[in-house]
């Protein structure tokens, strides 16, 4: 597999997770855009890690560009299937389990950019076939864990309920063993879209906790969502997933990183 964005957080923690736990039968080709003007090795399918997350909306809007992209390699690389990053962002503030064909109602421009790319990637066709994979939160990937490497006290809303942010999850092992899943499946049962995370949510402040910091606790602030829950009933079709708990998202950061 050619895989897209070696040197992002999420890339690099992979690349340490396979290295640890090679993918039976599966060659991995790391690509970063520094690549792009080499010639394009064959390979049997893409997955496009890359993206763009901060920025401005010309910034963000670069989502769309890359897609194509991925397209355009995996191509010329012959492959048969592109996996696509997308996240849980563009459901934005969506109440209950959020399952695939819940409406994108994205809050802020990066969910919007990533609605748009998956746009574009509705267009494309079946030559590749195209999945695109709603990500959740990974563990060490995204802000709270940048806080905690960071080595700062976290800042948590405390809702009306008196509880904090709930969010779904996937480590790193777990998210590996979904790509391997997906490049292994059959060709005709590659879904469109795809939720992606362990079944349950967590708790930002476990999370702190569990990485041994204390959380301060603030009223909540304005536009803040307290619960974001996707549903994977379609993912565990594909491949089983324990449950998520705080305690293995610290582990997973530790070992494989993300924010260093």
């Amino acid at each position: 597999m050619l895989i897209l964005g070696k040197n992002g957080k999420l890339g690099s923690a992979l690349q340490r997770f396979w290295s640890a736990c090679p993918a039976d039968g599966l060659e991995c080709i790391w690509l970063g855009r520094e690549d792009l003007d080499r010639p394009v090795p064959e390979a049997a399918a893409v997955v496009a890690l890359w993206g763009v997350t901060h920025g401005d909306s010309d910034a963000l809007a670069r989502n769309v560009a890359l897609a194509e992209a991925a397209r355009v390699l995996a191509k010329a690389a012959g492959a048969a299937r592109v996996l696509h990053l997308s996240s849980a962002a563009v459901y934005g503030a969506g109440e209950g389990v959020l399952n695939e064909t819940a409406p994108m109602q994205p809050m802020g421009a990066y969910g919007q950019a990533k609605a748009d790319m998956e746009a574009r990637i509705a267009l494309f066709g079946d030559r590749p076939r195209n999945c695109v994979l709603r990500l959740a939160n990974v563990a060490g990937c995204d802000s709270i864990f940048r806080t905690l490497a960071e080595g700062r006290v976290p800042e948590i809303d405390r809702f009306d309920d008196g509880q904090g942010p709930l969010r779904s999850y996937i480590g790193v092992p777990e998210f590996a063993r979904v790509l391997e899943a997906l490049l292994t499946l059959p060709l005709a049962d590659l879904p469109a879209v795809l939720n992606v995370a362990q079944p349950s949510v967590a708790a930002m402040n476990e999370i702190c906790e569990a990485a041994g910091t204390t959380v301060r606790w603030i009223p909540q602030r304005a536009g803040a969502v307290q619960k974001v829950e996707l549903d994977v009933s379609a993912l565990s079709g594909i491949v089983a997933l324990p449950e998520v708990s705080a305690v293995a998202l610290v582990e997973s950061w530790r070992r494989f990183g993300g924010w260093a």
